[in-house]
């Protein structure tokens, strides 16, 4: 299992760590949560896209509409795109519908939905890089970096469509076809970044205080993956002790 922890302070650690997942591409996707109401440290956020922007000759960061925000009204009250400019002229912030169509994905084992719809420049990016901040939610008990790329799906009814079915296997039929390159999640005074969303997540949780037991789309994600749940908590929480250890 790969998997780091970085203080929040330590980004030059954090950069090093992302080079070793990033590769060259034509084009990057970041996924960061832009219409949700957990938007990631400036900082944090401006560190992945500088990595982006030289591996990448088109970095796009982004997000698509939610039934609460426009993603253009976020980004522009974020600041997002003067933090784009910053990082390097090839990098933008937009909406992914704005230079994408939807494309429609089956779901091989799907819990809630047999398919979900998906702007085609993720689909079809060379590199995707989720950036989520873990917090609580009313009904998945915590959003991070799983929950998070359920804003990828182009629906701006998506709360009305989907909530209803159940956002734990929501989330868990999205993890079975959106797999991003890297995830990068802020948790309190830390960054733990992973090629694994649910690992990631799961550290996540760990650091702030939240048992991953308790989080139902965690166990689903394990489950469609055929791993033992227990295990993985058991070996994530090793390293946690490990890094506080250094």
């Amino acid at each position: 299992m790969q998997l780091f922890i970085i203080p929040l302070e330590e980004l030059n650690r954090l950069e090093e760590v992302l080079r070793s997942y990033l590769h060259p591409a034509e084009v990057a996707v970041v996924k960061s949560n832009i219409c949700g109401f957990y938007p990631p440290d400036r900082r944090l956020l401006s560190a992945v896209l500088r990595e982006a922007s030289k591996m990448a000759k088109k970095v796009y960061l982004g997000d698509t509409a939610s039934t609460m925000y426009r993603v253009e009204g976020r980004l522009e009250e974020l600041s997002l795109y003067g933090l784009a400019e910053e990082a390097g002229g090839n990098v933008y912030a937009v909406d992914f519908m704005s230079v994408s169509d939807a494309v429609k994905v089956e779901v091989p084992m799907p819990h809630a939905s047999k398919s979900y719809p998906f702007p085609r420049i993720v689909l079809e990016a060379d590199l995707l890089v989720n950036v989520a901040r873990i917090g609580s939610h009313p009904t998945t008990r915590v959003t991070a970096a799983l929950k998070n790329l359920f804003g990828l799906v182009a629906s701006r009814a998506k709360y009305l469509k989907y909530h209803p079915r159940g956002m734990d296997k929501v989330i868990a039929d999205i993890a079975q076809v959106i797999k991003p390159d890297v995830n990068v999640v802020e948790a309190g005074g830390s960054v733990v970044v992973s090629p694994d969303p649910l690992a990631a997540d799961i550290a996540a949780s760990l650091l702030i205080g939240v048992d991953p037991h308790r989080v139902k789309h965690f166990r689903l994600v394990a489950e469609d993956r055929g791993i033992d749940f227990q295990k993985l908590v058991i070996e994530v929480q090793k390293r946690l002790d490990i890094h506080e250890l250094k």
